[in-house]
């Protein structure tokens, strides 16, 4: 066949099937067949889907043992979809039962369309009970979209397969239907007839009533002479469907076809069920009788199956239709209870208390002071988060500075005026820099054949991250003439970001305190327990400070949001605020918008939906740093990044080839997503070169670190939605300036101790005045997180160093490690999460998580696989886990409920 035929039949396929279905469902008699073969489709195949999902949650034998029994609650929905696709003789019902089939086959074909999209872009399924939650903004709707295009292929293949398989599960499931209704009338209908005493009390009782309604017609006597010979009338299809489908269903082969008979009450008698001669066995054939015992066998056993099945929170999460995933119930207090009985920790419920009495706090109402507020008694209306009283803090303050840093920061010459802190958007740790030897190098030499990277493609990977090679002061291996002098400071190789969620990790990074144990960003909406860092630079700036002076440290502080891209993503235009950035300090897609609307010179040029490059907002950092400089203020800018969030578009899409195509997974995105990150290092490099310029770069403190990390290539993620992998909890984190030396810390952190580490910092190196410094005295112990100037506590007699990440979205997991021991814990907080367990000594990578949907199960394997040692270690993760979710609701004075 030629490619002119090819074209002409698919063309005659695609508008000529759309048509038939269109067509089909004006006649219910032809359409139910089609519903009910795309019901049966969409049903089991979010089934399998589901299963697919979560198979690695239980062991392989245990599946095989009672993984039919997984599909019960498929089976029954569809046994109602069945009885209602029947050719009911009333019109009104019919009609009524073809809406509710069309109906929630439409839905329910959109919810495994939208599940399955989503699956293979982000390797995690849709939880349905978030769907209420996100509310609707216009960023959000735009990344929805961005799923589109696999939502519809997916709904389209779904149809087209239901149009080419109809009407074949519907005669499948006819089969089986018929097969019981014949055993369960062979035996319950001679039971009926012997027991005629109860039969005609119950029919004298009730003919009057019966007779009554049913002599209003012809029809109707002729029903109730049918009653009283007691002959039950059947569910099956009237005799035009008998006609229509025996013969045709394999199941239906052998059975005995009824003569035709022309009067209305013949017909109406063929239409029941008459066991003098459909249900005699002796009118079956051996096949028939075959097919019938291993169908009615097949039944009772997973029937049985099921009765027996052990009680399992896995089995029964795997045996949940897609029909009651949206319903299902959800309660996090509820999952949480079943870690350990008790909610105490060294017998302290809360970390809350009193708040401390500062005498240098000054009168009025100050944002992030609330619960200094006093009552008309002249006591303190609100708790505070108390570090002394959390039983899972360990404080370092007492410890002396690095030695390597020591002599730095008590120079005279180390003074730091501004400090700027950039949230790179979706940065692995490996890629800054990406250096040889690395998982993310290693991926791309394998998509060479032979490993052989061009010369060409080597030039470009040797220069793609040459500032994170000098911030870091490592080298990548990539280049001959080796590294530039490396920039200084400090570099954290083992840093994980305090929230998977963009939003709730800035509130982590801003504020110094853990984000929200719950779905989306809604921070701003209640207690942010401790003073983020603007809070604490506008208290300090109230009294005393004098923008004459010549000495800095009299200056006061300005603090400053920027991005390049839209804040209506998720009411970011509301948290940025109650962070403490007033309006007018803060610089957006929107407000550059607004600013160059009738500027005819402004060329600036939208890389997609969410704004413009990073790299545009040059003119503005140099433009803010030289007006704090005649201002006389100093800075505090925060700066998230987002040109390396996907879709990983580039200005002008251009893309550079970095990959081969020997390697046959995800190499575009990889590809895309390696440009956007090289991008963004120039631009990096560029806000050095403006320090420089601006001759501010020795007094200004640079901290970089990731929002979260991307399983990009560990499961071809996207998105770091509901995904427990270690890569998309490992960001790079750096604290620089060219004073410093260049140090390594390998030591575990997490991004909530980069507000106390600044603090220290400020206060360290005499770079606050006498009121500052008292004020940072007392305030810098609030905070959980220990400071990274000082050597970290892994553990004391009393607790680990237990640190927590509040993975995306925020309320279904959260994991948790402890400082010097390898293993990650990941507690779910819903009932469709599963426990999971990894070691990062024998498993860096996580390829073999350990998972279960309960704790016990979970230890048993731990056991097995790691010791005891693990497993002590994993029930005292889990019952600090309890306590510290339960705490930060309090913390935030949010109730789950």
């Amino acid at each position: 066949m030629n490619a002119g035929r090819v074209g002409d039949c698919l063309s005659h396929v695609c508008c000529t099937l759309p048509a038939r279905a269109v067509k089909s469902t004006l006649d219910w008699d032809i359409a139910r067949k089609f519903w009910f073969s795309f019901l049966f489709l969409t049903v089991l195949c979010a089934k399998f889907l589901h299963i697919y999902a979560h198979w690695d949650s239980v062991p392989m034998k245990k599946l095989l043992l009672w993984g039919s029994t997984f599909f019960l609650q498929d089976y029954i929905f569809l046994a109602i979809g069945y009885v209602l696709t029947q050719n009911f003789r009333s019109r009104v019902v019919r009609v009524v039962a073809g809406l509710v089939v069309v109906v929630t086959t439409l839905v329910l074909s959109v919810m495994a369309s939208a599940n399955t999209s989503f699956f293979f872009l982000t390797g995690a399924e849709i939880h349905w009970r978030q769907a209420g939650s996100f509310e609707k903004d216009p960023a959000s709707v735009n990344t929805l979209l961005t799923g589109l295009t696999g939502l519809v292929i997916v709904e389209v293949i779904l149809l087209i397969i239901a149009i080419f398989a109809s009407p074949y599960p519907y005669m499948i499931v006819e089969a089986i239907v018929d097969i019981w209704a014949k055993l369960l009338s062979a035996i319950f209908v001679p039971a009926w007839r012997a027991s005629k005493p109860g039969r005609e009390a119950l029919l004298l009782r009730s003919k009057p009533y019966v007779e009554r309604f049913l002599s209003r017609s012809a029809r109707g006597r002729q029903i109730y002479q049918n009653l009283k010979i007691y002959e039950p009338v059947s569910t099956n299809d009237y005799d035009e469907d008998d006609k229509e489908m025996s013969g045709s269903a394999p199941l239906l082969e052998g059975q005995t076809a009824e003569p035709a008979e022309d009067t209305e009450a013949a017909g109406w008698k063929n239409a029941r069920w008459n066991s003098s001669r459909r249900f005699d066995i002796r009118n079956w054939d051996w096949k028939y009788i075959i097919r019938g015992a291993a169908i009615i066998a097949a039944t009772l056993f997973v029937v049985i199956l099921r009765c027996v099945r052990p009680h399992d929170e896995s089995y029964s999460f795997l045996s949940q239709t897609i029909v009651l995933s949206p319903f299902a119930g959800v309660d996090s207090q509820t999952k949480l209870a079943g870690i350990t009985g008790d909610n105490e920790i060294d017998g302290k419920l809360t970390a809350l208390t009193e708040p401390p009495r500062f005498d240098w706090l000054p009168k009025g109402d100050w944002p992030g002071f609330r619960d200094w507020k006093k009552s008309i008694a002249g006591v303190y209306d609100n708790l505070h988060y108390n570090s002394t009283e959390d039983p899972l803090h360990i404080s370092n303050l007492h410890l002396d500075i690095l030695e390597p840093l020591r002599e730095a920061v008590k120079s005279d010459d180390f003074k730091i005026k501004h400090v700027l802190v950039f949230k790179m958007e979706s940065t692995r740790f490996d890629v800054f820099p990406l250096r040889k030897g690395g998982y993310m190098h290693d991926r791309i030499l394998d998509s060479y054949k032979n490993k052989k990277v061009p010369k060409d493609v080597k030039a470009r990977l040797a220069n793609l991250t040459h500032t994170a090679e000098r911030l870091t002061g490592t080298e990548s291996g990539l280049h001959k003439e080796g590294m530039v002098k490396p920039y200084g400071g400090i570099y954290a190789t083992n840093s994980y970001t305090s929230g998977t969620f963009t939003l709730k990790s800035i509130t982590g990074t801003t504020c110094g305190l853990s984000p929200l144990v719950m779905d989306f960003n809604h921070e701003y909406e209640y207690h942010l327990y401790n003073p983020c860092m603007p809070h604490v630079l506008d208290i300090i700036s109230a009294e005393g400070k004098d923008n004459k002076s010549e000495d800095f440290t009299n200056w006061p502080w300005r603090p400053r949001f920027m991005q390049s891209i839209t804040d209506t993503y998720d009411h970011q235009n509301r948290l940025t605020p109650a962070l403490g950035f007033k309006p007018e300090n803060i610089l957006t897609v929107e407000s550059i918008d607004k600013e160059h609307a009738n500027d005819t010179s402004f060329h600036g040029e939208k890389f997609n939906f969410w704004g413009y490059p990073d790299h545009d907002l040059a003119s503005y950092f140099r433009e803010a740093i030289k007006s704090a400089e005649k201002n006389h203020e100093r800075l505090f800018i925060e700066h998230l990044t987002g040109l390396t969030h996907h879709p990983w578009d580039t200005p002008g899409k251009k893309y550079k080839e970095l990959l081969g195509s020997s390697w046959g997974g995800n190499n575009d995105d990889v590809n895309r997503y390696l440009n956007t990150i090289g991008i963004n290092d120039k631009w990096f490099g560029t806000v050095l070169d403006i320090l420089e310029e601006t001759g501010v770069a020795d007094e200004t403190l640079v901290i970089m670190t990731g929002d979260h990390g991307l399983s990009v290539l560990e499961d071809n993620s996207i998105t770091p939605y509901d995904n427990p992998h270690v890569a998309n909890f490992h960001v790079p984190l750096v604290i620089s300036n060219p004073r410093l030396p260049p140090i390594q810390v390998n030591s575990s952190v997490t991004s909530i101790q980069i507000v106390p580490t600044i603090l220290d910092i400020l206060k360290e190196s005499g770079s606050l005045d006498e009121y500052s410094e008292r004020a940072i005295k007392d305030i810098l112990p609030m905070y959980e997180g220990q400071s990274i100037i000082r050597p970290i506590i892994d553990k004391t007699e009393q607790t680990r160093n237990w640190q927590f990440t509040v993975m995306n979205t925020g309320g279904s997991m959260v994991a948790m490690r402890s400082a010097a021991m390898p293993y990650r814990l990941v507690i779910p907080l819903v009932p469709e999460v599963e426990w999971r367990f990894t070691n990062l000594e024998t498993d860096p990578h996580e390829k073999n998580p350990i998972k279960s949907f309960g704790l016990a199960p979970l230890t048993s394997a731990i056991a097995m696989k790691h010791g005891a040692e693990a497993v002590a270690w994993t029930e005292e993760a889990a019952k600090a886990g309890q306590w510290w979710v339960a705490d930060n609701w309090r913390r935030y004075e949010y109730s789950p409920a």
